[in-house]
């Protein structure tokens, strides 16, 4: 386990957000790895765009299918996560590490991501900063 999941851990461990079912902190932990794990592996792009919001998931996939060649991600780590007083939205930090031809030089940043709740699952609604500049909040 990355020592970067820690607090998120704790606070599932704790019952900070915990609910019979639906869409908690350790569903949220569970969708951001799945998340991760996708968007890290070009040939996995379909999968990680089912965890995009619906209206947005159609121009991540073409941006993605576009940059497959372009961009490497070596690492992603979570650093900390926070939860909406209503459960509904939460802010994911996290350290992208990643590389975009033809420059040759990694690239390491914060990048903040926004989840929301839809029905009973979590879904990425945006992404300030990172490797995927289609995500970025809308304004």
């Amino acid at each position: 386990m990355k020592a970067t999941t820690l607090p998120l851990l704790a606070w599932a461990l704790l019952g900070v957000g915990c609910a019979t079912g639906g869409a908690t902190l350790t569903t949220l932990k569970s969708t951001y790895e799945e998340f991760e794990q996708r968007a890290r592996w070009a040939d996995d792009v379909g999968v990680a765009a089912q965890l995009v919001v619906p209206e947005r998931r159609s121009a991540f996939l073409a941006a993605r299918t576009r940059d497959a060649k372009d961009v490497s991600i070596s690492e992603i780590d979570m650093l900390d996560v926070h939860q909406s007083a209503d459960g509904q939205s939460a802010t994911v930090i996290s350290r992208f590490r990643w590389v975009r031809l033809p420059s040759t030089s990694e690239k390491i940043e914060d990048v903040k991501s926004l989840w929301v709740v839809r029905g009973n699952d979590w879904f990425l609604e945006s992404m300030e900063g990172g490797p995927f500049p289609d995500l970025a909040p809308r304004k």
